[in-house]
């Protein structure tokens, strides 16, 4: 048995018997790659698996509960996916003098990167701002823009009708 790794987690009390005869007493430390680490009385004890004639656990010690210890349940399931920004851009609203200040520089012809930069937001974002922009004004019909686009074409309208 080369992987005992499920059968004997750390912190389990076990009795080993060698073939040779020696038993050793011990609670396990580590189990890998045919080798098994208990820690005894008198310190750690390296063991062959090919050397162990019988692992038996040992019952709890007196004063301990009888239910599982923490090393015999299941590990509790983690996200192996970390959360990560997708953007630079804060999470923040737009304020209308910031809407009408990007009005005139989407008038004016301002380039995508250069009022990304501006206002501290990606591109992605201010191109879908520019859609719903130009939808507003009528320059592009709102069955052609993409649905995010489409949710800023009544603050544009507002926006817009309050110049």
């Amino acid at each position: 048995m080369r992987d005992s790794r499920p059968l004997l987690p750390p912190g389990r009390r076990v009795t080993v018997q060698l073939a040779q005869g020696p038993v050793y007493r011990g609670a396990v430390r580590r189990s890998l790659d045919g080798w098994l680490v208990i820690e005894t009385d008198a310190g750690h004890v390296l063991l062959n698996l090919d050397h162990i004639a019988v692992i038996s656990q040992d019952a709890p010690a007196p004063g301990e509960d009888d239910q599982e210890s923490d090393s015999d349940q299941l590990p509790r399931p983690r996200s192996a996916d970390h959360p990560r920004p997708v953007s630079r851009a804060p999470g923040r609203a737009w304020n209308d003098a910031d809407l009408k200040q990007l009005a005139d520089a989407f008038l004016d012809g301002q380039d995508d990167a250069a009022l990304a930069t501006r206002y501290n937001r990606t591109r992605a974002q201010l191109k879908q701002m520019r859609l719903g922009f130009e939808c507003a004004r009528g320059n592009l019909v709102e069955d052609q823009i993409p649905p995010v686009a489409a949710t800023w074409i009544q603050r544009w309208q507002r926006v817009l009708l309050a110049r």
